[in-house]
């Protein structure tokens, strides 16, 4: 990954971290997250590609969050994928040295891990230009 595609995405997961502490899990891990109480969140890797012209330096990246929780239904984990799902789609417009140009969702789905255990998949595409 280039220096750029590098800034662009420590950035992103900084401003995506702050965003989603406020959506009621108990807490947001930055990558694995070790036996946490449920539920939970956790950021997943970033996908970066080139979104930058001749006179712009511009990322786009794939950005994910699961959210884990445990119970009968998964309507917990639904809404508190909703809620991730919002934070995100309102992202501040500057993240470090980048201007946030879109954020757009792709994925919002719910998946059984198992009897009672829940993943919930959160996916979507922010387009970023460096500020200045």
């Amino acid at each position: 990954m280039s220096g750029a595609a590098e800034g662009a995405s420590a950035a992103l997961r900084a401003a995506a971290l702050a965003a989603l502490r406020d959506i009621g899990v108990t807490r947001v891990f930055d990558g694995s997250a070790p036996r946490a109480a449920v539920p939970y969140a956790l950021l997943r890797e970033l996908a970066a590609t080139d979104w930058g012209s001749k006179t712009h330096d511009g990322r786009e990246l794939r950005l994910g969050v699961t959210i884990r929780d445990e119970g009968e239904g998964g309507a917990r984990a639904e809404r508190l994928a909703a809620a991730a799902e919002a934070a995100l789609l309102a992202l501040p417009a500057r993240a470090g040295a980048w201007q946030v140009v879109s954020v757009a969702p792709v994925r919002l789905a719910l998946v059984a891990e198992a009897p009672a255990r829940w993943a919930a998949l959160v996916d979507v595409r922010v387009r970023m230009l460096r500020a200045g």
